[in-house]
Parts: C-alpha cells; sequence; structure tokens
C-alpha cells in the first residue's frame, strides 16, 4: 500500500464549496503515479524498458466529498496484477478514518512513444506487492452508450493547460471538459470514466444523454474518434 496525507485546498473547493471532482481525481492520479514509480519491481521496470502505464478506466464512488481545510489521506494498492494490465484500489480518508471516496481504477501497460500495448514479464508481475481488494461494488470497465440519440451535442475547446507529460488530455481534464453538462443542484455519487483513446490539442466534440439518474458524456477528437465516456450517477 502507498499512502500519503493531503490537505483539501481553496484551489481544490467548487461553487458549492466541496471538492471538485477534477480536484478528487487529481489526488487520486498523484497518489496512483507515486506508487507506480515507487514500487520496486515496476520502477526497475519502467526505467529499464522505458515504458509506462496508461488508465483504462476508473470507477470512483463517492461517499460524501470533502470539504475546505480537511485533511485526507490518500492511499492506493494493487490487487490484481497481469501481464497487461494491473488493477488497484484507490481510497480518501478523513481525520476519523472514514472512507469519502473509493475507487477502483484499470491501468494498461504502453511502450513510448507508439503508446502501444506491451507485456510484462510474469516474474515481474508476481514481485509487485499486493494487497487485499476492497469491498465495493465492480461495475464494467466498459460504459455502453444509451441507445438513444444524444440530448445534445457541443463543440468542446481543449486547452493546452489540459495537455500532459504524454501529451494528451490529462485522464481528470476529462472530467472538466463535461462538467458543464452537470445539470444545476445534482450531486454526483458514482463516477465512471472509460479511456478509449488519447485526445491531443485539436477541435473535439461531446454527445450528451441525460435522465433523471445519470449524466452520459462521449468526448470525440476531430476525426469523430471516441476518446473518453464518462458517466455520472446521481444520488
Amino acid at each position: 500500500m502507498h499512502t500519503t496525507t493531503r490537505k483539501v485546498e481553496i484551489s481544490n473547493i467548487g461553487k458549492n464549496g466541496k471538492m471538485r471532482l477534477s480536484a478528487m481525481l487529481d489526488f487520486m492520479q498523484d497518489i496512483d503515479f507515486a506508487h507506480l514509480q515507487n514500487e520496486p519491481a515496476l520502477s526497475e521496470f519502467f526505467a529499464e524498458q522505458g515504458n509506462v502505464m496508461f488508465l483504462v478506466s476508473r470507477q470512483a464512488d463517492i461517499l460524501r466529498l470533502p470539504e475546505y481545510g480537511e485533511e485526507l489521506t490518500v492511499s492506493t494498492w494493487c490487487y490484481e496484477l497481469k501481464r497487461m494490465y494491473g488493477f488497484r484500489n484507490t481510497v480518501l480518508k478523513d481525520s476519523s478514518g472514514n472512507i469519502c471516496v473509493q475507487a477502483y481504477e484499470v491501468g494498461a501497460f504502453a511502450q513510448l512513444p507508439s503508446q502501444r500495448p506491451v507485456k510484462i514479464e510474469q516474474e515481474v508481475a508476481d514481485r509487485v506487492l499486493k494487497g487485499e481488494k476492497l469491498d465495493m461494488e465492480y461495475t464494467s470497465r466498459k460504459i455502453a452508450l444509451p441507445d438513444t440519440a444524444p440530448d445534445k451535442t457541443s463543440e468542446l475547446i481543449v486547452y493546452d493547460s489540459f495537455i500532459d507529460m504524454y501529451g494528451h488530455v490529462n485522464n481528470a481534464r476529462y472530467t472538466e471538459l463535461a462538467e458543464d453538462f452537470l445539470p444545476e443542484g445534482r450531486e454526483v455519487s458514482r463516477l465512471r470514466a472509460e479511456y478509449k483513446a488519447p485526445l491531443k490539442k485539436e477541435k473535439a466534440g461531446a454527445n450528451v444523454w441525460l435522465d433523471e439518474n445519470a449524466l452520459t458524456v462521449e468526448i470525440i477528437n476531430a476525426e469523430g474518434k471516441r476518446c473518453c465516456v464518462l458517466e455520472y450517477k446521481f444520488i
């Protein structure tokens, strides 16, 4: 298990006075990346081979969003590792030890700069320390789009500040692209994201479906290729 403490600062707070969803994801991806860099078997593999692990999907269940000034314990661990895919849990706990957010994430090993999938050696996978799988509901990593026409389509602006060190939109920034479609006053209890293809600094668009219980957003690139699908479940 890899653990750190983080304080919820003013830059992490949204207009509702609670932690922004994108800030929540930033806390998660920071600890996830630190874990990859500090896990002895994997850090050695990354350094020698020049490979990386890209996020494929994430499900974050929100029990409550933290507020300004709270001290959080952020922890992550791998519970299963295959030659091509890794599976982890990440949790945010408050100062009383209560879980605020719990997540499971799937990552895939890839080569740089081609970003093609790659398999690690089984002995490397076996050497990675595993933890106990968190007791939570695990939905499919694939998000099915509604079988109806979108309720709304929209052009999106991909800002330079959204691009990460790998040359494409950072996974938490997809949530910022989609947040304008969230209905006012609805609280999110679950956020799911499926990452299909990297979105770069280019024209982009969104197809949006909204019903009483959920918002689904498909983000596409200039060629109409699906890059990311996000699903927000409401309380």
